[in-house]
């Protein structure tokens, strides 16, 4: 008799089990079609996450100025290239030595549109000199004016840095913790703040944005273009041109090489032409998130119903 008892304790616990714990099924192969809003002069930020399907974040561009990486060996600087920020290198260790840009003002850098960050505005930082940036343009299309920074260390878990509006002679010192769960902590220096600019690394995969791109013909002009890019944070991409997007499959996919550059998919998959933008649905992406899912995907418009731009509707398919 005590046996049945067990077995029958046994036999509802493993029902209480299978209720309790479902394990939902991925559906592959569903085309799915998506849409952001930029806003028509472009003033948004917005992430978008594949296997949610679903945004994930939308900030004004005008929140954040300059972004630090995390990690327990980051040290690189980036700046908001949205704004079109641009970098000045000085040749004063001071602060107060630097009380304008008038003897700088040849020479910008920005942050190169891969995402290299071997090659950023800010650069070497630990040379020990001030940087005088440029900050740019806010979504209204005011110029902001200029600023001086100086960053003075890091560990593995602090930033330490000065800065100041550049006709100021005293600077305001910062000690910025980095916030792990984001690929930089971001920070403000209009509004003397840590900013939470983005979603977390593992939560999105692209961003629509404006940024710095340098075009080489016929001078080498930087521009301010508006595009998709990629999270760095473990996520590859490709262009696909030389096949049909229904064409495209798994194995397709794998076999690829991807491009850890987070411009893989910039801005190329429209033209302007006269005053509109026309979508080119012939380009094909393919995107490789943090958990090794691949995804296609093809731009089909860049303006919602009522005919504004700056909303890029795509297509996508989870292979």
């Amino acid at each position: 008799m005590r046996i049945v008892i067990i077995a029958l304790i046994i036999v509802l616990f493993s029902s209480c089990l299978k209720e309790e714990i479902p394990v939902p099924k991925r559906e592959k192969g569903d085309v799915e079609t998506a849409s952001v809003s930029m806003g028509g002069n472009y003033a948004y930020q917005v992430y978008f996450d594949f296997s949610a399907n679903e945004m994930t974040g939308k900030e004004t561009k005008d929140l954040w100025d300059i972004g630090f990486e995390t990690g327990e060996n980051g040290d690189k600087v980036i700046t908001n290239t949205a704004k079109n920020m641009m970098v000045y290198l000085t040749d004063k260790t001071e602060m107060d030595e630097v009380l304008d840009e008038n003897n700088y003002v040849s020479g910008p850098v920005f942050d190169n549109e891969t995402g290299n960050l071997d090659s950023t505005g800010i650069g070497n930082w630990q040379d020990g000199k001030v940087r005088i940036i440029d900050m740019g343009y806010n979504s209204a299309g005011q110029a902001i004016g200029w600023y001086k920074l100086k960053v003075t260390g890091v560990d593995e878990t602090t930033y330490t840095f000065e800065f100041a509006e550049i006709e100021a002679t005293n600077a305001t010192s910062v000690s910025l913790l980095k916030q792990e769960e984001y690929n930089f902590t971001y920070y403000s220096m209009l509004n003397n703040a840590e900013i939470q600019a983005t979603p977390k690394s593992t939560d999105w995969d692209i961003v629509f944005t404006q940024y710095i791109h340098q075009f080489y013909e016929p001078v080498v002009t930087p521009y301010l273009v508006t595009g998709c890019i990629t999270n760095r944070n473990n996520r590859q991409a490709a262009m696909v041109t030389e096949l049909d997007f229904e064409a495209i499959d798994l194995a397709y996919a794998s076999n690829l090489v991807l491009s850890e550059n987070i411009n893989t998919i910039g801005f190329g998959w429209k033209d302007f032409v006269g005053d509109e933008y026309f979508v080119n649905s012939e380009i094909s992406y393919i995107i490789k998130d943090h958990e090794g899912i691949f995804y296609k995907l093809r731009f089909v418009d860049f303006y919602n119903e009522t005919g504004e731009k700056g909303n890029p509707v795509w297509e996508f398919v989870e292979l």
